[in-house]
């Protein structure tokens, strides 16, 4: 059982309050280009999530039916403390070797791609697992703790790191910060200072990095800088979720070493061989260098992408909550629009040449898979309401395009 669908209008309501006082107060931590890519890495993390759901194995699963030493009883809450608290032990791990191991930060960097810090960048998660993550958990199923409450741990554990991710709330009581994880915490995470990196990998229980040496209090005198030394520079939520991967594979076609070839997945992020680097030098953001990397659109453009994405944004929910009751074929083909609206959505964020008429395409044949998703209700006008809905949309885009003067710069 996962509590994250539940979860999602709560965080959303959270954003919209942390957003306003962000506009009361004018700190300036939201940026609407970062806020909206990270809404939409959010958003094809749950879609990627039911397209892995469809393959039908699970070492967790085989592994707690057949080895479990014990059946732990879901229904007792000490089995679900020390579920809970044995999940968060193993998301330590999971998140250090994430920053660890180049192939396994290809998978988390998605979170540490914003050069902003709110609300928003919680929900800014991978697409493709850990290639080793699974494993740290596999003890959990021989003691007997089951699938079912696993999961139900990982989300909640999930739904705890939401609220860390803001600058709005300072340093709580000492006894809150000995223990659990706060938003002072989890901002040093994130940064790319240098005293700073490779910090605070806790979700829940800050006592794991105080443990195992990992721990750094955030200090008032320094000026925090997020994101990440070798800057994604793009909204595409896709490319985001592929970039280390793709990186990594050029590195080890580039070496002559076989051994070079291997290691440049294994090695900690940053690593490259030493003919490579020479060959293909690669340039590195500092905290003293970093610019952070936006494409300037109009107001009005950004009222279009708003509007369009909470549509784009009920519908995602509708079909997530629809998920069970459909065929594979449907939610495979729900799936390929969902990603196809959030590539396009980021093709008009970065001014992509093709974004002119890759809109007018996103909304035929969103409105063409509703249209056909939705026949079998019977609901009356549907095929006239999805129309209209359409070329409104369209002429209103065309004459966007039409009266967009003003020039526009990608900074980098």
């Amino acid at each position: 059982m996962s509590f994250i669908i539940a979860a999602i209008p709560v965080f959303l309501i959270l954003i919209a309050i942390e957003l306003i006082a962000d506009k009361v107060r004018g700190t300036g931590y939201y940026q609407f280009n970062d806020a909206l890519n990270s809404l939409n890495l959010g958003v094809l993390s749950r879609v990627s999530g039911i397209l892995l759901a469809a393959i039908p194995i699970s070492a967790y699963y085989w592994l707690y039916h057949n080895h479990a030493i014990w059946q732990l009883s879901d229904q007792s809450i000490a089995v679900w403390f020390f579920a809970f608290i044995a999940y968060d032990l193993g998301y330590y791990w999971v998140h250090r070797l994430g920053h660890r191991v180049s192939v396994m930060w290809g998978s988390h960097v998605v979170h540490h791609s914003s050069e902003e810090y709110n609300l928003t960048t919680a929900l800014r998660q991978t697409s493709t697992p850990s290639l080793f993550g699974w494993i740290i958990y596999l003890p959990m199923a021989v003691i007997g703790v089951s699938p079912e409450l696993a999961v139900a741990c990982g989300s909640l554990n999930l739904i705890y790191q939401f609220w860390v991710h803001t600058r709005h709330v300072d340093k709580l009581p000492q006894w809150y910060e000995a223990i659990f994880v706060t938003p002072s915490h989890h901002r040093v995470h994130h940064a790319l200072n240098r005293d700073y990196i490779d910090k605070n990998f806790a979700g829940v229980f800050i006592l794991w990095d105080k443990l195992f040496g990992s721990f750094q209090p955030e200090k008032n005198e320094v000026k925090i800088v997020y994101g990440v030394s070798h800057q994604l520079k793009s909204w595409n939520p896709v490319w985001a979720n592929f970039q280390v991967y793709w990186n990594l594979c050029i590195d080890a076609l580039h070496t002559r070493k076989i051994k070079d070839k291997i290691k440049v997945f294994f090695m900690p992020p940053g690593w490259r061989p030493s003919d490579v680097k020479q060959k293909f030098p690669r340039r590195y953001a500092t905290t003293k260098t970093m610019v952070k990397y936006d494409v300037e659109i109009s107001s009005s453009y950004k009222a279009y992408l708003l509007i369009h994405f909470i549509v784009f944004l009920g519908l995602i929910f509708a079909f997530i909550l629809s998920v069970a009751s459909n065929n594979l074929l449907t939610n495979w083909t729900l799936c390929a629009v969902a990603i196809l609206n959030l590539v396009v959505i980021s093709s008009i964020q970065e001014q992509k040449y093709w974004h002119v008429w890759a809109e007018p395409v996103r909304v035929i044949i969103t409105a063409f898979t509703l249209n056909t998703m939705l026949i079998p209700f019977q609901i009356n006008w549907l095929t006239e309401i999805l129309l209209a809905s359409s070329i409104l949309s369209i002429i209103s885009f065309t004459r966007l395009k039409r009266r967009e003067n003003e020039p526009v710069h990608s900074t980098s």
